[in-house]
């Protein structure tokens, strides 16, 4: 999501990437739709629905691969690697501070005027968040973790390659993954029911971080593109085939936020948007969809303001055929002038960009 470095390919990669971000943002913002729109209601057999989730899930580990790539592009030596972590950590937390004052603020004001007290209003927020460490790792609205996820990822990559020890940072993000899958989406094969969620922190993101600083090490070409395709198809395919016999062998909800086909899915998708070019026929005409792409950060941090305030709309548009992929759009259509507007506002700039 945000942009982590300067990218040292050409800008029709540059491009390419940009566009990809926009359709992974889309993908976000459906996935987000959906759950609003029926939380809990889907997921529990291989219908339409449940397939669209599962085709969507690429975004969140393709946006931690992008960002390992070009926060690898900017640390151009072992001395750069822990001030530009610290410089991205520093970066996202401070957007992680002020959105979730924004998100907190306005919860706090819609609980009051339900409950008709502003202490009732601050209580019945307090009570939604289920202890200080997801407050602290997630904020006051669900999509929040995203930012102190890459912050973590970031940090002990930091830490990790300014001392020199790239194996121990393989390792850690391999332990860390394994654990995450373990308290998730295969916590009841070991009859483990914590009650963290382990999307949040260093869990989903160091793996696909550090796959995005070993595709730094490679040189992007045009075959990354097949490459990419075949990589992502595999992972989705694992994926699905994940979710399907979890719910099958042990009545698993199939709207999981990761499994191990994810890694790769995400993983072919990034080898996807690195390898693209503007010169392609097809890939100019989404030219003007690929210029948003800047602006995705901001439309990711605000478009929850549009999914709640657009909610009664939603509900009805769900009704109806190809109403959530008009709420999606509408969403979008919000959130992008919004962003637009508050990045050419200087003291708003930084919250979007």
């Amino acid at each position: 999501m945000p942009e982590t470095g300067i990218p040292v390919a050409s800008m029709t990669r540059l491009y390419s990437v940009e566009l990809a971000r926009v359709l992974g943002m889309l993908a976000v913002i459906s996935l987000h739709v959906a759950q609003q729109a029926d939380p809990g209601g889907f997921g529990q057999r291989l219908d339409l629905a449940t397939v669209f989730d599962q085709l969507e899930r690429f975004a969140v580990p393709m946006f931690f691969t992008l960002s390992g790539y070009f926060w690898a592009a900017r640390c151009r030596s072992t001395d750069a690697y822990w001030p530009q972590a610290r410089a991205l950590a520093r970066r996202l937390l401070l957007l992680f501070l002020c959105w979730c004052l924004v998100y907190g603020l306005g919860a706090v004001l819609a609980a009051a005027v339900r409950q008709h007290s502003l202490a009732q209003g601050l209580m019945a927020v307090a009570a939604r968040h289920s202890g200080p460490l997801t407050l602290l790792l997630q904020g006051t609205k669900v999509h929040l973790w995203f930012l102190p996820a890459l912050a973590c990822a970031a940090l002990l990559s930091g830490a990790c390659l300014a001392a020199r020890r790239w194996r121990l940072l393989l390792l850690l993000a391999a332990l860390l993954f394994l654990v995450g899958l373990a308290g998730k989406a295969y916590a009841p094969l070991l009859g483990w029911a914590p009650r963290f969620n382990f999307r949040n922190g260093p869990f989903f993101s160091l793996a696909p971080f550090v796959l995005g600083i070993l595709l730094r090490r490679h040189r992007p070409s045009p075959e990354w593109l097949a490459r990419g395709t075949m990589l992502a198809a595999l992972g989705l395919a694992l994926q699905l085939a994940e979710v399907l016999w979890l719910q099958r062998r042990w009545g698993v909800g199939m709207v999981q936020d990761y499994v191990c086909g994810t890694l790769l899915y995400g993983l072919g998708a990034a080898m996807m948007a690195l390898s693209g070019s503007s010169s392609d026929s097809g890939a100019a005409r989404l030219r003007p969809l690929a210029a948003i792409g800047p602006l995705v950060l901001g439309i990711y941090l605000s478009h929850y303001l549009f999914i709640d305030l657009l909610h009664p709309l939603g509900a009805i548009l769900d009704r109806r055929p190809g109403g959530q992929a008009a709420y999606v759009a509408l969403v979008f259509a919000c959130a992008l002038p919004f962003t637009m507007l508050l990045a050419r506002w200087p003291p708003t700039r930084r919250l979007v960009l």
